[in-house]
């Protein structure tokens, strides 16, 4: 496979392992996309155009898989104020137990 090809596979795993919220899996996709770009930075001709499509996808990507970690971590956020709202009105019938101190 060319390195062109393997990025654009890096690129769909790491879409699909952070739109389902698997950062752990996302952060190894993340780490091949990276060294897959910095392979294809260092085989760039000197005399070359800047790679301004590659720059242009990963700036892309990047800026979406931001958006996608803030929108899930909003999302827990807002599950959490949900949850202490309800925890704050169960009703508790047992006292924490009291412990005694001698001396």
């Amino acid at each position: 496979m060319t390195n062109d090809s393997l990025r654009r596979e890096t690129v769909e795993r790491l879409r699909q392992t952070v739109a389902s919220e698997a950062y752990h899996d996302a952060q190894t996709a993340l780490a091949e996309y990276r060294r897959l770009v910095d392979a294809a930075v260092a085989d760039w001709p000197p005399d070359g155009p800047p790679p301004a499509e590659l720059a242009g996808e990963a700036s892309e990507l990047m800026r979406w898989v931001l958006q996608m970690a803030r929108s899930g971590r909003s999302q827990t956020s807002h599950a959490f104020d949900q949850v202490s709202t309800v925890l704050h009105y169960v009703r508790r019938d047992r006292q924490a137990p009291a412990w005694k101190s001698e001396g």
